[in-house]
């Protein structure tokens, strides 16, 4: 096959976006790695050197897709206004972050549930990205006076009493529901309790 005139990860990045695009049209389960390859101007042996199968093709797209929602929510952390507020923000971000993926991509929304369901080692980083800035979040929670107890403890049960708001499979669960007024509500009742 012609060179492309691409670098590796240049051929990566336009992989990642071929797949997206055939798995929206055609679903999860028909693209096939030769299409890609074929689409790409490559050889399917060039394409396995990025990617040694179709499941590690589709865990790149859920990793990017990750990283890009932990960028989002830092950018909420780095921010100065009321800590006690950011953390609402920070919830909602999360909440509406993973509710636009399944409405707006469900066929690759399941293979990140798939992926968040083996706790690959990228939904594993994912988990502890999200756990650093919402402990980060509640420091300055403590240290504004806001809230009061042991920032491990409150992020903890912050996450776990908000679960039905982020767990892959929850939000797939009430995708057609408007539950961000009951996610704020929640968020503050835990907050109020803290202090």
């Amino acid at each position: 096959m012609p060179k492309t005139g691409l670098t590796s990860e240049e051929i990566k990045e336009k992989a990642l976006q071929i797949t997206e695009e055939k798995i929206r049209y055609y679903g999860f389960d028909k693209f096939r790695l030769t299409d890609i390859a074929k689409e790409l101007k490559v050889s399917h042996a060039a394409l396995y050197n990025h990617f040694p199968d179709k499941a590690a093709l589709l865990d790149a797209i859920s990793e990017r897709w990750l990283a890009r929602m932990d960028n989002t929510l830092e950018l909420i952390t780095q921010q100065e206004r009321s800590p006690r507020r950011l953390i609402i923000e920070w919830f909602l971000k999360y909440h509406e972050l993973k509710k636009e993926k399944v409405l707006k991509d469900p066929e690759l929304y399941k293979s990140f549930n798939m992926a968040a369901e083996l706790l690959k080692p990228f939904i594993v980083q994912h988990l502890h990205n999200v756990n650093e800035q919402l402990v980060a979040l509640v420091q300055k929670a403590i240290a504004a006076g806001e809230i009061r107890g042991e920032p491990e403890n409150v992020a903890v049960l912050l996450l776990e009493a908000t679960t039905s708001f982020h767990h892959p499979r929850m939000v797939l669960d009430h995708k057609d529901e408007q539950r961000e007024m009951l996610l704020q509500k929640v968020v503050e009742v835990l907050l109020d309790g803290f202090q």
